[in-house]
């Protein structure tokens, strides 16, 4: 059977397909927020500047996961700069807090320098305010011994301390006075060494003082 063709004789024209168009170019270049943020996270320690650091990391990661562009691990090293300078500034922070407790009682007897005076308050202890030993006072220091402990960063207990400051300071006063000397007033040898809390904090070492026991103070720097 012979084939047929529409009128005009042609056959018809195979079907033609249309090019699809091509698809948009992706984003280019590193998103601006991640830059920022690894720039702000180095400079954290400026203060304000590692909270904007960490804000522009979290908005930089939430920008490259619809867009596709680059930068992801320049947002994610300004996040952890950031993170690590305010834990490092919170341990500042606890570190001088710490420390300022420590020296904020006028000063203590176990900061007193050799040739310091001090008068003790109404309810004897560690406490004391430096005087002026031209003045009235309850007690001068005059030497400062050493202290050891066994296991580095851990105190070492009263009684450690306390035996070594004693052998320490009798030491210290025949040196320091000779032997035979005689205060002023009635007085004797006292012996302070750090607490737990000093110790902690890098006080390491005993004052040796003479101390007055009666109502007389010395009203002048002992002679040594």
């Amino acid at each position: 059977m012979s084939e047929q063709h529409p009128p005009g004789g042609m056959p018809p024209s195979p079907p033609q397909w249309m090019a699809m168009a091509p698809a948009p170019p992706g984003p280019r270049g590193r998103n601006g927020f991640a830059v920022a943020s690894l720039i702000l996270g180095i400079l954290g320690i400026c203060g304000f500047s590692l909270v904007l650091g960490l804000i522009f990391g979290i908005v930089a990661l939430v920008q490259i996961g619809k867009s596709g562009q680059a930068g992801r691990g320049m947002a994610i090293a300004g996040i952890v700069l950031s993170v690590l300078w305010v834990g490092a500034l919170t341990v500042g922070v606890i570190v001088l807090v710490k420390k300022t407790e420590l020296l904020a009682t006028t000063p203590t007897i176990v900061a007193l320098q050799p040739g310091e005076c001090y008068n003790t308050p109404a309810a004897y202890g560690l406490d004391a305010t430096k005087v002026s030993c031209a003045e009235p006072h309850d007690g001068e220091a005059f030497a400062t011994v050493p202290l050891k402990g066994y296991v580095a960063g851990e105190y070492p207990g009263e009684e450690t301390l306390e035996a070594q400051a004693k052998a320490g300071c009798e030491a210290q006063r025949a040196t320091v006075f000779g032997p035979g000397y005689t205060p002023p007033v009635e007085a004797s040898v006292g012996v302070f060494y750090p607490d737990s809390k000093a110790w902690l904090a890098g006080k390491s070492a005993a004052v040796c003082t003479f101390q007055v026991t009666s109502d007389k103070q010395f009203t002048g720097p002992l002679r040594h």
